[in-house]
């Protein structure tokens, strides 16, 4: 889920990246008053912090002694969860063929060292509004309305890099899908406009349980959500998937045709696997299985796939 509301320059964050403490000292001086801005002095701290945090723009120094900028700009560029992300390299020199370097690596911009702070302030304050403008479009894209949630044209356009990434780093990938216990007889008593109420009710709870900003909701069709938990092996996703159930719960929303007397969601748990071929449909059609299954044990809980359920 994220913010419908319209972002300004003054929302963004950056990352400033280089091995002298001087240099990224400067650079921040020069705009704090414009941005929020966070110091890393390496390439791999860099790429771990923006994996994990998403800032809105990068600034890259080229020259660092344990991997330079551009290799570092590629990694990047080649990960799903920070491809968007606008590097803006910092060089102390803009010859053309470092200038070919830096356009190869995936960068979008360039500044010279020294820095001049008009050209580096104006530059910055360009490709962040023109970030914030693509961000508007694919929330657009991509968002569904009513619930905040995405939509299945993000699954279809961002899962297979997904999967891409969890092979190609050997990490986990796992799924959760959930839908709300008696959801038609929801509506059927209290109307579709508390029932749209109460869709996005959930929405909200279940984003606040997800905790990390990788962590994906989607609203597949009607009352049915899965969750994509990168890095999170089967265990942690059937801890993730328990905590869900028990807040919708806890919120004690009226529901007099549920046995339990409010609102509840059953859940299937599943983990991607290497012999899925790259298929992202067949650890999800395991989490199917597993939500069937939760349904057959009375619903209100949490199921994990295991293969007897073939």
């Amino acid at each position: 889920m994220q913010s419908t509301r319209t972002r300004s320059v003054e929302d963004c964050h950056i990352l400033i990246v280089d091995d002298q403490a001087s240099s990224r000292l400067i650079l921040e001086s020069l705009l704090e008053d414009m941005v929020t801005c966070t110091l890393v002095s390496t390439a791999h701290d860099a790429i771990e912090w923006s994996r994990t945090n998403n800032p809105d723009l990068i600034l890259m120094d080229v020259v660092m002694p344990d991997m330079d900028g551009h290799d570092a700009c590629k990694m990047l560029n080649d990960m799903a969860e920070t491809t968007h992300i606008p590097v803006v390299f910092v060089t102390g020199s803009a010859n053309d063929d470092e200038q070919e370097k830096c356009w190869e690596a995936g960068g979008v911009d360039f500044v010279e060292k020294p820095v001049n702070p008009t050209t580096l302030r104006n530059r910055v304050k360009s490709h962040l509004n023109h970030k914030l403008k693509t961000d508007l479009l694919e929330k657009l894209i991509y968002l569904d309305r009513l619930t905040g949630a995405f939509n299945r044209h993000f699954l279809e356009d961002n899962i297979p890099s997904m999967i891409r990434d969890a092979v190609r780093n050997e990490r986990d990938l796992s799924f959760v899908l959930f839908d709300i216990d008696y959801f038609k007889q929801y509506n059927d008593l209290y109307g579709h406009l508390k029932g749209d109420t109460c869709l996005w009710k959930i929405c909200k709870e279940t984003m606040q349980a997800l905790l990390r900003p990788r962590d994906v909701l989607i609203r597949i069709g009607g009352e049915e959500f899965l969750v994509i938990l990168p890095e999170t092996d089967e265990k942690g996703a059937s801890s993730v998937a328990h905590r869900l159930v028990a807040t919708i719960e806890s919120l004690k929303i009226e529901h007099k045709r549920s046995p339990n007397n409010v609102v509840t969601v059953s859940a299937g748990v599943s983990s991607y696997h290497k012999s899925d071929d790259g298929i992202s449909e067949k650890a999800i059609l395991r989490a199917d299985k597993a939500l069937y299954e939760a349904k057959a044990r009375g619903r209100n809980i949490a199921v994990l796939f295991n293969p007897a359920m073939e």
